[in-house]
């Protein structure tokens, strides 16, 4: 099943990709306490819900793109894969596509969920960066 926002930012997009295309930094994503990056794989520490890695699939700085999977996760997913975008619309405004893939569907709602408090996280370090 796939999950899918599509969201305007009132900053440039260079600014918000200097946040998301850097895959270790997580002050955007609530509950993470702690990231490691190996190069390949990002291990993401969340007290009370486990702790996850996700493969780097694809990093790409000229496309701002940047798309990545779970291969390791506390609770038994089959499938999940993200795909972020960033797209200038102005000098000031972008837009930020993340959809994500999730089996089974039971995830669907924690998922959304945890990907709608990142978004609202992400505005307020994006407008802090300004």
């Amino acid at each position: 099943m796939t999950i899918r926002f599509d969201e305007r930012f009132s900053v440039p997009a260079a600014d918000l990709w200097a946040i998301i295309g850097k895959v270790d930094r997580v002050d955007w994503v609530p509950g993470v306490t702690h990231c490691m990056f190996d190069g390949r794989v990002r291990r993401l520490q969340l007290p009370g819900a486990g702790d996850i890695a996700e493969e780097i699939v694809i990093r790409d700085e000229d496309l701002m793109r940047l798309v990545y999977r779970c291969i390791e996760s506390p609770q038994p997913m089959e499938f999940h894969e993200a795909r972020v975008s960033i797209e200038a619309l102005s000098e000031t405004e972008c837009r930020f596509v993340w959809e994500a893939d999730i089996e089974p569907a039971a995830f669907v709602p924690f998922l959304r969920g945890s990907m709608q408090g990142a978004l609202e996280q992400l505005r307020v370090v994006a407008a802090q960066a300004k």
